[in-house]
This record gives structure tokens, C-alpha cells and sequence, in this order.
């Protein structure tokens, strides 16, 4: 063989080469958008819903991701804190073209009912109202709705001062907050208690 056959032989190898591993680039870069668009889509293929079934979600994922980068991406998905899941998310859906990922609204939604949560919590602990027992009707009800006005984080714990207020009596005063802590797995609210418990008499003299 000629050295001028052998340089074009080499030139085209080496075209080839740059071509398979075009060729490769584009393919690993399409199948980590896919996994992408797997975590997006996730609640709507899988059936599955994330603040219920969070870890039967994640085990999903994981069985339909194909690459590396898509198993990375879910791993720091799940280490970041809830609140940052949404955005992280994002970014990495943009960054490939992904368009809607309905996953980072989950996220979100999680974080929202997470805040929410963590003020029934605390709406409901008699560490926040240690003397409300002593206190009567109109007293007590002031209480829960300063606390509310001040203290509460989440525009639906904001919205439950609107019924306490409009509860004709101390008992279904007491129902609003076990229904509203229970819709969210709260299950002992001892400020209920508190509220339905009888005052006590005034002190003689009064």
C-alpha cells in the first residue's frame, strides 16, 4: 500500500471515528433526556402519586432510568432538601429541553404540605397555648387567632381563622382543628381538648 493509501485510509478511520463518537454523544445525550423525562413524568406513567407513595415512586424511577446521569440526577434529587428539589429539578429539565415536568409541582406541593403540617402542629400542641384551658370561650378563641395572624407559615392554616370565628360553639371549634389535622395525619390535637373543655367558673367574688 502507497503512503498516500495509507493517509487516506487513516483520514478515513479517523472520520469515522469522529462520526461514531458524534453518533454516541448524541445518543447518551438523548437517553439522559429521557430519563429525564422519565422523572418529569413520573406520577402520570408509573400511576403512582408522590405524597403517597413516595419510596414505590423513587423504586420506579429507578427501574426506567438508563444512564448514569439520569441514576445521579434522581440520587441528588433525593439528598437535597425538599425545598430544593423543585428548582434542581428544573434546571435540569431546562438545561436539556425538557418542557413541562409536572414533578417539580410535586415537589412543591410536598414542601406546601410540609409547612402546613408543621403549623397544625404546632396550632394543636399545648406547648404553644399552655394556659389556654384556663382561659374562657372568647379568650381562648382570641388566642388561636393571634397565633394564626403571627405565627402561622402556610396560607391554609392562615384560612382556617375564618372558620374558628364562625363556629357557633367551643365544640365545633374543637372539630375544626381535629379536621383539619387529621386531613393531614394528624391524628391527637390536644388544643381540641382545651377548646371544648368547660372553663372554668369565675373566681368567687367576681
Amino acid at each position: 500500500m502507497s503512503r498516500e493509501q495509507t493517509v487516506a485510509l487513516a483520514s478515513g478511520l479517523a472520520g469515522l471515528a469522529l462520526v461514531a463518537g458524534v453518533v454516541v454523544w448524541r445518543l447518551a445525550s438523548a437517553s439522559y433526556r429521557a430519563d429525564i423525562e422519565t422523572i418529569c413524568h413520573a406520577e402520570a406513567r408509573s400511576g403512582l402519586v408522590m405524597n403517597k407513595d413516595m419510596q414505590a415512586l423513587t423504586a420506579w424511577v429507578r427501574a426506567h432510568l438508563t444512564t448514569p446521569e439520569g441514576n445521579e440526577l434522581l440520587s441528588s434529587l433525593g439528598d437535597a432538601p425538599m425545598s430544593a428539589r423543585a428548582a434542581r429539578l428544573g434546571d435540569a429539565a431546562a438545561s436539556a429541553g425538557v418542557g413541562a415536568c409536572p414533578m417539580t409541582a410535586a415537589y412543591e406541593s410536598l414542601v406546601r404540605d410540609g409547612d402546613y403540617r408543621a403549623d397544625l402542629q404546632r396550632l394543636c400542641s399545648y406547648v404553644t397555648f399552655p394556659d389556654l384551658a384556663a382561659d374562657d370561650d372568647a379568650a381562648r378563641l382570641v388566642a388561636l387567632e393571634d397565633w394564626i395572624e403571627g405565627q402561622a407559615r402556610n396560607p391554609r392554616t392562615k384560612a382556617l381563622a375564618g372558620p374558628l370565628r364562625g363556629a357557633g360553639t367551643a365544640a365545633e371549634r374543637a372539630r375544626v382543628l381535629r379536621q383539619a389535622s387529621g386531613e393531614m395525619g394528624i391524628f391527637t390535637c390536644d388544643v381540641a381538648k382545651a377548646v371544648e373543655t368547660p372553663p372554668p367558673p369565675p373566681d368567687a367574688g367576681d
